[in-house]
């Protein structure tokens, strides 16, 4: 997978064929062959790849303990932290975003894979949004099962606008104003305590 991702954000998908991949690889065209049925399967896995390992790292993020306890808002920290760890990673690989862009719309001529883009995308929302729900009720809040899918949506959103900005201008978005943002968010969600009462997740102006 190291080598289609290097070579598929090298020289794009075009250019990309999966002997030539197989050749980075150091495999027989046959090995390749026999794993995937043509170029657009294997490009759907690596992007599974790409999104687990970026899901793998929002949740470290997110469970992290650290002197949080301490601190006055630790939910909205830690969104700031995610969104910094997530906009530093779209940064060190901005031909990753090009290619996932060639990709989505590969997909929407592509019934199969539309649908396959589809549910993986939706295992990705249910898999932020009770990471950020774990994290409420960690520090006495309670997020509504929407909200926290809303949260997760918006957090993708957040990561393919910003990305698609600094494909154009590698100055419009910086890890710092993602995570910023994504802080915002969190701090504007509404939540329950433990005694069930109203209220929004703890944010940057909470006294």
């Amino acid at each position: 997978m190291r080598s289609a991702h290097r070579l598929f954000t090298d020289v794009g998908y075009a250019e990309a064929s999966l002997e030539r991949i197989a050749e980075e690889a150091g495999f027989s065209k046959g090995a390749i062959y026999s794993n995937f049925v043509s170029k657009e399967e294997l490009l759907f896995e690596l992007v599974g790849v790409e999104i687990d390992a970026r899901i793998e790292a929002l949740s470290r993020v997110l469970e992290k303990t650290g002197d949080l306890d301490a601190v006055q808002n630790p939910l909205t920290e830690l969104a700031r932290s995610a969104g910094r760890e997530l906009g530093g990673i779209g940064q060190a690989d901005p031909g990753w975003q090009q290619l996932f862009i060639e990709f989505w719309l590969r997909c929407q001529a592509n019934d199969a894979l539309r649908t396959k883009l589809a549910h993986k995308r939706r295992a990705m929302r249910a898999r932020i949004a009770e990471a950020f729900s774990n994290q409420a009720a960690r520090f006495g809040a309670e997020l509504d099962p929407d909200e926290a899918l809303a949260l997760a949506t918006a957090t993708l959103a957040l990561s393919n606008g910003l990305g698609l900005e600094s494909l154009i201008d590698p100055e419009a978005s910086t890890p710092e104003l993602f995570g910023e943002l994504l802080a915002r968010l969190v701090q504007a969600a509404p939540s329950t305590d433990r005694s069930g009462s109203a209220t929004n997740l703890p944010g940057p102006t909470d006294q």
